[in-house]
């Protein structure tokens, strides 16, 4: 699948691609800002200032039930990630570089089950950090992956318009970490996700091109090293929205995204694959 992929990227970098609706999402969650799956399911999260609750959906975007998550709270929830024992949530927003610690909470699967769940904390905070520039700083992330037994952080960087990755172990525990990369997005990093059958890592970004929105998907190689940058490949994508949230989806040999209530006036769900592509 990858490998087809990263071909037609290729041949299209410079043409927009339109990506398939799959369903307008209920007004519960319009401010989607994470996307994971297990088993046939679709998992969701809204961002700051909504309810601290997983949200169960099925493969066409239909809510199907709430998981209070019991010892969290929702200061700015940004991302989902995922393994096969443990759901990742990211409490990681810092739109106005307001604070240094950060929460993300692990919550095993089987937990999940139930309209109330607890979950373990994962605590961090940037060794580079530096508070201020309210408007133009470095230290949002709206974006992360697993990949083997680490938690890869993608930053937000309102300031030089880059991200830098952040690598810390998916254990709990409280870290201080250090950019390990720089990376040259030229955008703003929404969303990530790493294949586990390859560890070829997808971004979404967004920039204002002309006053219109642009967003962008990036198709990188990683290695244990860190990610392979010069060896990207990325394309614009339509329609025009804010779209916030990536998946490999292995089930279904598709990505999914989401995208929040913003242009098109209706929270989506949205795929794209191998094979629309090839077309």
């Amino acid at each position: 699948m990858l490998l087809f992929l990263i071909i037609v990227i290729h041949k299209s970098f410079s043409a927009d691609f339109s990506i398939e609706e799959i369903a307008e999402l209920s007004p519960l969650i319009d401010e989607t800002s994470g996307l994971a799956s297990h088993g046939n399911f679709f998992y969701t999260i809204n961002d700051s200032g909504n309810s601290n609750s997983i949200h169960k959906l099925s493969r066409d975007g239909e809510i199907l039930n709430s998981i209070g998550i019991v010892n969290s709270e929702n200061t700015d929830w940004e991302s989902l990630a995922q393994d096969e024992e443990f759901l990742y949530i990211a409490d990681t927003g810092n739109n106005f570089n307001l604070r240094n610690t950060f929460i993300i909470y692990r919550v095993a699967w089987s937990e999940l089950n139930e309209l109330k769940a607890e979950a373990e904390l994962i605590t961090f905070s940037y060794g580079d950090y530096r508070p201020g520039s309210v408007r133009s700083h470095n230290f949002d992330a709206e974006a992360i992956a697993i990949r083997g037994e680490e938690i890869w952080l993608f930053s937000k960087n309102r300031g030089d318009g880059n991200t830098k990755l952040y690598r810390f172990p998916k254990i709990p525990g409280v870290y201080k970490t250090n950019p390990s990369q720089s990376l040259l997005v030229d955008s703003l990093v929404t969303g990530a996700d790493i294949d586990t059958n390859t560890g070829n890592l997808l971004l979404t970004s967004t920039r204002l091109n002309s006053s219109v929105r642009e967003n962008i998907i990036w198709l990188v190689p990683t290695t244990d090293e860190g990610v392979e940058w010069s060896e990207r490949q990325s394309l614009t994508i339509s329609p025009e929205d804010q779209w916030e949230a990536i998946l490999w989806d292995s089930l279904s040999n598709e990505v999914i995204l989401t995208h929040e209530n913003n242009v098109q006036g209706y929270a989506g769900l949205g795929r794209f694959s191998v094979a629309e592509l090839l077309h």
